[in-house]
């Protein structure tokens, strides 16, 4: 496995397909939250789910909490993994993710779409206190009553305090967002908000149409924050949607 590779997880390899769909996903979480995506994807479509250093299979890996070297890494990975064409997905801090690489001159071939979900737009406050900094037990708690972590994380001392640099370094990136001045979306932009969401409300989300310089178009889903891991949101079915037209 080269250090590239390493970023995808490849649930079902379509080596003919005509496009790929290469998905991020919020702080704290790995290529598991896209569990059972694979199979309600359109034949067509190869998923590749990204995993970012200091978890599962890259646990051991120093997570990286600084916005330039992120961008920098996956960018490079993207271009030496990822054939064109591909569309970019990215969940709330994924979603950071995806406009700081596709804005990234360290980015050599864009996509032909990106879709972001349950992320604000970088001119838009937070909308939740920052995490990152405090002690562990406020930390802990503060996660909890964010949702996203599973319960079993937080209530396993150990488990919580090997995964502990990867989570603030995640919250990190996440509350120091973005760290400069926004500038335009190059390509096409999708934009997903859900309707009980309090972290990224509608109208934090919509506020991605004044970047949106190659065309725009928002949907609403029924969910909170974390949607995505719920299948009756259909999420998937709407990806399959918007990648139908591109390619």
């Amino acid at each position: 496995m080269t250090a590239a590779s390493r970023w995808f997880h490849r649930p079902d390899p379509r080596p003919h397909a005509r496009i790929r769909l290469v998905c991020l996903p919020y702080a704290g979480a790995g290529a598991a939250v896209f569990k059972g995506w694979a199979e309600r994807l359109a034949a067509d479509v190869e998923p590749l789910w990204v995993r970012l250093p200091g978890r599962e299979n890259r646990l051991r890996e120093r997570p990286l909490a600084q916005w330039p070297e992120l961008v920098d890494e996956f960018a490079a990975a993207l271009t030496e993994e990822v054939p064109s064409p591909y569309v970019l997905f990215g969940h709330s801090m994924g979603g950071m993710v995806v406009y700081k690489t596709v804005t990234s001159t360290a980015l050599s071939r864009v996509p032909e779409r990106v879709v972001i979900s349950a992320c604000r737009a970088p001119d838009v406050p937070r909308a939740v206190p920052a995490l990152h900094e405090l002690p562990e037990e406020e930390f802990a708690k503060g996660l909890a009553d964010l949702g996203g972590v599973p319960a079993e994380v937080l209530a396993g001392r150990g488990l919580f305090r090997m995964l502990e640099p990867m989570l603030r370094a995640d919250l990190r990136l996440a509350e120091t967002w973005p760290p400069d001045p926004p500038g335009p979306v190059p390509v096409p932009l999708t934009v997903l908000w859900g309707d009980a969401d309090h972290v990224a409300p509608r109208a934090a989300v919509e506020a991605w149409r004044r970047l949106a310089l190659g065309g725009y178009r928002g949907r609403e889903v029924a969910g909170g924050h974390f949607f995505l891991t719920d299948p009756a949101a259909g999420v998937v079915e709407l990806l399959n949607r918007e990648i139908g037209g591109c390619g």
